[in-house]
């Protein structure tokens, strides 16, 4: 890049860096721009033999296009942060638990917010494609592959991978708060925000824990699964309960007890991990005074103060 003339060098290189250190939020706000877009495409389209290709080319332009046009700007070492791993074999219980606990947390947070009608609300996309019902097996592969798998692969690889991978030098909780934050804000609903944050960071708790970004793509894909083909059977379960109280008392004991699971095989892992003097892939070490101080940088930066309007804008307008 050629220095303008007449700009003093120092400037030049603060413009630089601020740049630089903003470039997870471009990317945020790249990915919510390009979202609100697509709901300017006719939505004639989505009642066409095109509507499962639209929503895959859609996702693609969203978000793994600039997820990796990003990845190339910072370079092959970036990249290898990415945790692209399969997680191990003795990760499975936690990942079952973590996925059980995203299931029961999500319901618990989705009744308290939005009542027990939330339970009748069908499958949708960033509150814009809804699902609809497959029946024959070539139509529910379309369903899966739209909805479910893509969904988490493309999320994941944003927003835990990159953003993760990005933010993490400055500490672990600004990372993690950012792109839960930045996650939740993905989704264009603000009463079900609570729902979102919370899913993002039990989604980053099992990245950390099992040093792998295809865990959380195989725990947000179960969970698209469950929701798309999961909810009838559970309205069910709250009818038999028959009562409101017994079905979100029964929703609190199986978070419960899967939480106190995943803690415990979380922990369990990061002991092996110190046995096999593992280093951590992030600042472990710096003095919790400093951490206040990051995590405001971290979420009220600039570029990120750009997303929120963004998101606050097209929740009220859009």
């Amino acid at each position: 890049m050629n220095r303008p003339s007449g700009l003093p060098r120092r400037q030049f290189w603060r413009d630089v860096q601020f740049w630089i250190d903003n470039a997870h939020a471009l990317l945020v706000l790249a990915t919510y721009l390009l979202l609100l877009l697509s709901r300017l495409i006719d939505t004639a389209l989505l009642g066409r033999d095109s509507e499962y290709l639209s929503i895959v080319l859609l996702q693609v332009m969203i978000f793994l296009i600039p997820g990796v046009i990003f990845c190339k700007l910072r370079g092959v070492a970036f990249t290898e942060r990415l945790r692209l791993r399969l997680p191990r074999p003795s990760h499975i219980l936690l990942l079952v638990a973590a996925l059980i606990a995203l299931i029961s947390g999500t319901l618990l947070i989705s009744i308290y917010t939005g009542g027990i009608k939330t339970l009748d609300q069908g499958f949708t996309l960033y509150d814009t494609f809804a699902a609809g019902g497959g029946t024959d097996f070539s139509e529910i592969s379309y369903l899966i592959l739209a909805y479910a798998a893509l969904p988490a692969i493309c999320e994941e690889f944003v927003y835990r991978g990159i953003l993760c991978a990005t933010l993490e030098e400055r500490g672990l909780l600004p990372a993690i708060a950012y792109s839960a934050i930045a996650f939740g804000m993905l989704h264009f609903e603000l009463s079900h925000l609570p729902v979102y944050i919370f899913a993002g960071l039990l989604l980053c708790a099992v990245m950390y824990a099992t040093r792998s970004l295809i865990a959380t793509v195989l725990i947000h894909f179960a969970y698209n699964v469950f929701g798309l083909f999961g909810q009838p059977t559970l309205t069910q379960f709250y009818l038999y309960t028959g009562s409101t109280e017994l079905f979100s008392f029964l929703l609190v004991i199986i978070f419960l007890i899967s939480a106190i699971v995943f803690c415990g095989e979380a922990g369990r892992t990061y002991r092996a991990y110190a046995r096999l003097a593992f280093s951590a892939p992030y600042r472990a070490d710096l003095p919790r005074s400093e951490l206040p101080s990051r995590l405001l940088r971290t979420v009220f930066a600039p570029a990120s103060i750009v997303c929120m309007v963004v998101y606050l804008l097209a929740c009220l307008f859009i």
